[in-house]
């Protein structure tokens, strides 16, 4: 990348990524701050600025092709991700904490890493790519589009000692169908020819100068990760990283413009040791003088009933007591004799009661 006084960077990121852990405020927009004990699912992972598209076509054996580059976004829970701690010879008596997918899982071949519960394969065409801005044939700026996944990844526990059960992690591999070779320049700033163009993701990471991401806590780990060419093989940089630098090693702190929308049932900070979660009925809406299944998730065996209730609180019917196993049961309701309109469906266990409403059509 030549930038626009002259001066010349070697760009080389093979793998990015961010760590993220729900229990920290400051990446929280909101008032709640989740505990160890709280399950939450990733329901959706947004990017601003996704893909720098310079090249729509190529000669293949004499003939123009459109240009279709891949993009790997894996996920982790904590069953592949790896905490470590490092510590710095200002200051020996400290540990900064950060955290990364497992190193021993990675293939140095694909850059894919098999500890991942979930890989999304995106095939990139000029549909996805960022709106670019050229001047006298140098681009001059981008505009991002907003592109969102949906991992729906579950925390793998909330009920550890440790306070890494709940983190979740991503990260992302591109693979260009035009491959760059050492010493070409992708992007020029001062306006010089770009004699070979490449479609480009990666430079949408940020960066902040006297800033540090040093994280000292046992239960809080946020951090940006990425994979350059120090440590593509799988090499040790300062004697224990492999595979992945944390942002947290950098002398300016490295960040990976993302958002992560994650939802939780349950935002108490007490243990849960036994409940029930999770009610829905299926189908809603349903016909009159027919019936519908109400389907639940125990964390313990438990006796469980259906009771159905019109909106005044009056009782319309119950269900027949039923021993249900932990994990997902399901009740059915009749809804013979009900007229038109909304009721409730509560199921009721010695772990605790949940409603659902219900229509009846």
């Amino acid at each position: 990348m030549v930038y626009s006084d002259g001066a010349k960077s070697k760009l080389g990121f093979h793998i990015v990524g961010t760590t993220f852990d729900p229990k920290d405020s400051a990446f929280l927009n909101k008032s709640e701050v989740l505990t160890r004990f709280n399950p939450y699912t990733v329901d959706t992972l947004a990017f601003t600025q996704f893909y720098v598209r310079q090249i729509d076509q190529v000669n293949v054996g004499g003939t123009m092709v459109d240009v279709v580059d891949t993009v790997y976004i894996q996920y982790f829970n904590i069953t592949g991700i790896k905490p470590g701690g490092y510590s710095l010879q200002s200051n020996p008596g400290v540990t900064y904490r950060y955290g990364t997918p497992s190193t021993d899982k990675l293939s140095y071949k694909s850059l894919l890493n098999s500890a991942a519960v979930k890989t999304d394969t995106l095939l990139l065409t000029k549909a996805y790519a960022d709106s670019v801005v050229y001047e006298n044939g140098t681009p001059k700026s981008f505009f991002g589009r907003t592109f969102a996944s949906t991992p729906n990844v579950v925390s793998k526990s909330t009920n550890g000692a440790d306070g890494t059960t709940t983190l979740f992690a991503f990260s992302v591999v591109y693979q260009p169908m035009v491959k760059a070779a050492l010493g070409d320049t992708g992007m020029a700033y001062d306006g010089s020819k770009v004699f070979k163009k490449y479609n480009m993701y990666g430079v949408r990471l940020a960066s902040l100068d006297g800033h540090d991401q040093l994280i000292t806590s046992n239960n809080k780990i946020n951090n940006m990760f990425v994979t350059n060419f120090q440590v593509r093989y799988g090499q040790t940089l300062f004697g224990f990283l492999k595979s992945y630098l944390p942002g947290t090693v950098f002398g300016n702190t490295i960040f990976f413009p993302s958002f992560v929308h994650i939802t939780t049932p349950n935002l108490s900070n007490k243990n849960v040791v036994a409940g029930l979660t999770g009610v829905q009925v299926y189908p809603n809406p349903v016909a009159s003088n027919s019936s519908a299944d109400v389907v639940f998730d125990l964390t313990a065996p438990s006796a469980v009933k259906a009771v159905v209730t019109d909106l005044n609180g009056r009782v319309v019917s119950t269900s027949a007591s039923v021993n249900c196993i932990a994990g997902q049961n399901a009740l059915s309701v009749s809804t013979q004799g009900l007229s038109k309109g909304i009721y409730m469906v509560t199921v009721e266990s010695n772990l605790g009661r949940m409603s659902s409403k219900l229509t009846v059509n």
